[in-house]
């Protein structure tokens, strides 16, 4: 399985540690940002086309099975989190083998976790939904959506685990393209099932389902392939403990967050339950508008990881030094300017999506300039996250991206028994703003490390080599 690379191709390995900061960053987060935005685009035209095409019954459907999608994009999170960065560590240190090893390790943790996940959700549908917040017709509709979009999850994981092996070899356009490609067909697909074939939310789920395996196909026929720097191979997919240990190790702090995002998710729908399905799904387009503005940031942090990570690894301390400064500077101006951006028009956003519900426009006009605070603050605490996952200091990473949703968590079951549905809206700004500030100490410390040790001379660039 897989073949050898050329030269060439591990040129653009090489490069991590010596083209020059800004446009080395711009290569990479320029793709990391555009497939992040595709995404969230397509989750909110999915929402969109299933809250004007089926009703708001379906899009309060789609909104309780989401926490159950947020756990599985967590675990593909988790596998390529750990696994990106012990490979772009030992790209950095020239050990090729090594970083093959990582990846036949994650492949087969994302066949296990992913046909685990898949079957949980076809089998326990019914009590996970109303877990979920689900009940009634809304429950009626989400059931089919869940075990339909069963199989997707399992390539979601997939997918997911797998995105990071572009980037960390230096290729992060196919990424994109690979991206951008399957976030297209979705969006027909979706839209073909939901008017023309009107087969609702299960064929809603159907056409996600189809492209991400479609997606997955294309990005595992590259990474087979002569052009890929690393390949999968049969004598690394057995299993190799200590090494499966690091990438769940390494990835606990995304994995951890996501599985509390969907907790969050969860007591949030059962508060907005109390406005019937319309608070449900009012909640998920509140998110998806959310979603949408933190995605291109995230890419931005999560494209500058391997780049850190692989000059740690050669020593390049300067180097890391002026990524955190580039990504720290560009992910807050992104957050804040969506932020303000529409803060400034809520009607218009909330108007998207739905035809006639006036209900609806209300609470997301009321309840989104209480979220965008949220979104505004996002560009300090998501830089500081990624950069000490980076640099292998999960207990860090993990305060950052942990803490805020423990933290949500009790505001969210107090909150709104008090102030109603404001008090759902509310809870991400009171959430997010103390440990925006705790990720601002953090890095002023880790900024002031940096700068004493970017004082000692650097060694030279690893080279990775030719088996």
């Amino acid at each position: 399985m897989g073949q050898r690379p050329g030269k060439a191709h591990l040129s653009a390995v090489a490069e991590q540690g010596t083209r020059p900061i800004g446009r080395l960053l711009l290569k990479y987060s320029l793709p990391a940002v555009a497939g992040f935005v595709a995404n969230a685009v397509y989750q909110l035209v999915d929402r969109v086309l299933v809250g004007r095409g089926v009703g708001t019954d379906a899009m309060a459907a789609v909104g309780c099975a989401y926490p159950l999608t947020v756990v599985s994009m967590g675990v593909g999170l988790l596998l390529g989190t750990g696994t990106g960065n012990q490979i772009s560590m030992f790209l950095g240190q020239g050990r090729r083998e090594d970083a093959e090893r990582v990846l036949g390790q994650s492949v087969r943790l994302a066949l296990l976790l992913g046909g685990a996940f898949a079957l949980a959700y076809v089998v326990l549908a019914r009590p996970l939904l109303r877990l979920c917040g689900a009940e009634g017709a809304v429950l009626a509709l989400a059931i089919p959506y869940l075990r339909v979009s069963a199989v997707g999850q399992l390539f979601l994981i997939a997918l997911i685990s797998m995105g990071n092996i572009l980037r960390v070899q230096g290729r992060p356009l196919l990424g994109l393209v690979s991206m951008l490609g399957g976030n297209a067909l979705n969006g027909v697909l979706a839209y073909l099932a939901i008017f023309p074939l009107g087969l609702g939310v299960a064929g809603a789920a159907l056409a996600t389902t189809v492209s991400i395996g479609l997606n997955l196909a294309a990005v595992l026929a590259y990474v087979q392939s002569p052009s890929s720097a690393l390949a999968i191979r049969r004598r690394h997919l057995a299993a190799d403990r200590p090494l499966a240990r690091g990438i769940l190790t390494l990835g606990a702090p995304i994995f951890f967050m996501q599985v509390l995002s969907s907790l969050v998710f969860l007591v949030a729908n059962q508060a907005a339950a109390r406005e019937g399905a319309v608070g449900v799904a009012a909640v998920s387009a509140m998110n998806a508008v959310s979603v949408l503005l933190i995605f291109p940031p995230l890419g931005v942090a999560q494209a500058m990881q391997p780049l850190v990570a692989f000059n740690r690894g050669a020593g390049q301390v300067e180097r890391v030094r002026a990524l955190l400064a580039h990504v720290l500077r560009a992910t807050t101006a992104m957050a804040v300017v969506g932020a303000v951006a529409v803060s400034l028009v809520p009607a218009f956003v909330a108007g998207l999506f739905t035809r006639d519900d006036a209900r609806l426009v209300q609470l997301v006009t009321a309840g989104l300039p209480w979220f965008m605070v949220s979104v505004a603050v996002f560009g300090v605490q998501g830089t500081a996250s990624h950069y000490f996952l980076a640099v292998h200091r999960p207990r860090e990473a993990g305060l950052l991206l942990l803490g805020r949703q423990l933290l949500a968590i009790p505001l969210l079951l107090i909150l709104p028994a008090f102030l109603g549905f404001r008090g759902i809206c509310v809870v991400p700004m009171l959430a997010d703003v103390p440990f925006a500030v705790l990720a601002a100490v953090l890095l002023r410390a880790e900024w002031r490390v940096l700068t004493r040790a970017a004082a000692e001379p650097a060694p030279p660039v690893a080279q990775v080599e030719l088996p």
